[in-house]
């Protein structure tokens, strides 16, 4: 297991460090100039020059003849190293202190997404598996199919528009409303509410989540249902199965203990998977219900031409992604103790 871990780490390290230089590039391949975008109006060759050279733009990408470390790769990488993320062009706020507050938002969301395509996508798939070609798995397999199909963009308009515009019933969009006063403790304001005393607040966080948090689980849980669906029928004809069943065990109890557990290693493997698509489609997402996470943030800084943001929120959420998949990675070993890490 150590030397295990030791392997993924440094792995870690390589595919953050491609991450980097693929996103150094990315950025600075955009058309415009960040300089002009923040002068605006004000903007003349001037005072661009003057500003891209605060800035350290007019320095070269990757290798300067006088002094090779003074270029703008090796000084990006030099200060990712000491955690040092630079500051936003727009703000002049530290990357880091607007993660601190970004970030616990896209968490938020992203896991009462997973949680809605966990609740709703595993008992479909299982219920599927155990009435195969009934109409449950007809109907099962035809949601699946429509939730991988629909757009995030779209789903989440038609949620907007009906539930929220047309009848009223959900806010359209931010976290809380205007009338609910909550200090954050953790950023997570359905946890803070509770922490504070506050059930009321809790409940306002809850009534915004709904309508992001099923637009963005949508594909989530689709797949999650069909990989489910799939993964049980196929641990239902093994010969164990069949075994525990000419025993006389009860079908609930072979079920549950012996063919879903075995099962449930390909729906943590997409698990895993998923959580790079959620924090993909919360770009869309945030930015359809005014979500004040990281996807609306990096989306902004785009348009904005603000290099730091997009390269901080980028490289921070693909090592959100790494940190989860070595976690599903290890938890094989609980789910079935024949896997080991060597």
């Amino acid at each position: 297991m150590g030397s295990y871990l030791i392997r993924r780490i440094l792995r870690t390290v390589l595919v953050m460090l491609g991450i980097s230089l693929v996103v150094f590039v990315f950025v600075r391949s955009i058309p415009g100039d960040p300089a002009v975008a923040l002068l605006g109006e004000r903007a003349t060759p001037e005072s661009a020059a003057a500003l891209r050279e605060q800035l350290g733009l007019n320095k070269p990408w990757f290798f300067n003849p006088q002094n090779p470390l003074d270029a703008q790769y090796p000084k990006y990488i030099a200060a990712l190293v000491q955690g040092d993320l630079g500051q936003g062009i727009q703000s002049n706020i530290p990357v880091v202190n607007e993660l601190k507050v970004r970030f616990p938002a896209t968490a938020e969301l992203s896991l009462w997404a997973m949680l809605f395509a966990l609740v709703v996508g595993m008992p479909a798939g299982i219920l599927a598996a155990l009435r195969r070609n009934s109409i449950w798995d007809n109907l099962a397999t035809t949601i699946s199919l429509v939730g991988v199909s629909m757009p995030v963009f779209w789903l989440g308009l038609l949620l907007s528009y009906f539930f929220a515009v047309k009848l009223g019933w959900l806010p359209p969009s931010a976290r809380l409303g205007n009338e609910t006063d909550l200090q954050p403790l953790t950023g997570l304001y359905v946890l803070d509410g509770l922490l504070r005393g506050q059930p009321a607040a809790s409940w306002d966080a809850v009534r915004h989540l709904i309508l992001p948090a099923i637009a963005l689980g949508s594909i989530p849980l689709a797949i999650v249902a069909r990989i489910t669906r799939s993964s049980l029928l196929d641990v239902l004809g093994q010969d164990y199965v069949r075994t525990a069943r000419a025993k006389g065990l009860a079908g609930n109890r072979v079920v549950i203990k012996h063919a879903l557990r075995n099962a449930l290693l390909p729906v943590v493997t997409v698990i895993g998977l998923q959580a790079g698509a959620l924090l993909g489609g919360a770009v869309l997402t945030e930015t359809i219900f005014s979500w004040p996470g990281l996807g609306s943030w990096i989306y902004d800084a785009i348009s904005l031409r603000d290099y730091p943001i997009i390269q901080g929120g980028v490289i921070f959420a693909a090592l959100i992604v790494s940190v989860v998949n070595l976690l599903v990675d290890l938890s094989y070993a609980t789910l079935d103790p024949r896997i080991q890490y060597r």
